[in-house]
């Protein structure tokens, strides 16, 4: 195939990057060539006028490894491209993102255990309550809230309690996975006895 002549309509980034600026140097071309490799700086195909849809699927800033201090994540790439791209352009470019804290994540995975739920105990089940448990308040509490789902923060990732409250409040912060499951399942029997 001679991609120089085939027409890119979106651009995913699935994963973090290993290579930052080679990475942003093939957004920014495809982008300002109107989806052509290689092609000349136009910033969308006259043809159809429309841009090249970008695709984030991860907006954590920053994650937790072996590492002492935390990495960062696709959240951080999405800056730098938006820095060089304004830089380049004057403008930053617009973008869909997927992944924790957006709504449109939490809804389909609640379709999925809600189907799933179905499939396994009938249609006209309840569907449990969600709880969310994660290590990072600006996406796994941020969105947990805004779904009104349970979240639980725990203190083995990204958060850090020495460095100050979470950004955003949990309904139980606690030490680890297995004190956060012990949690949810102590909550339900609560609520099941009530």
């Amino acid at each position: 195939m001679d991609f120089t002549k085939i027409r890119f309509c979106a651009i995913f980034v699935f994963h973090d990057p290993r290579n930052w600026a080679l990475d942003v140097q093939i957004v920014c071309d495809i982008i300002q060539s109107g989806g052509l490799v290689n092609g000349p700086d136009v910033h969308f195909v006259p043809q159809t006028g429309e841009p090249v849809e970008l695709v984030f699927c991860n907006p954590d800033l920053i994650w937790r490894s072996d590492f002492e201090r935390p990495r960062l994540g696709q959240g951080a790439f999405k800056e730098a491209f938006q820095v060089v791209y304004k830089s380049l352009t004057g403008s930053t470019y617009p973008y869909v993102q997927y992944g924790k804290p957006t709504l449109a994540t939490h809804r389909f995975a609640e379709r999925v255990l809600t189907e799933r739920t179905e499939e396994l105990y009938g249609a006209h089940c309840k569907i449990p309550k969600v709880y969310m448990i994660g290590d990072n308040p600006e996406s796994d509490i941020a969105g947990a809230n805004a779904a009104k789902w349970s979240s639980v923060l725990v203190r083995t990732g990204v958060f850090d309690p020495q460095q100050g409250p979470p950004s955003h409040l949990p309904c139980q912060e606690v030490n680890h996975v297995e004190d956060a499951v012990r949690w949810a399942i102590n909550t339900e029997l609560t609520e099941m006895a009530n």
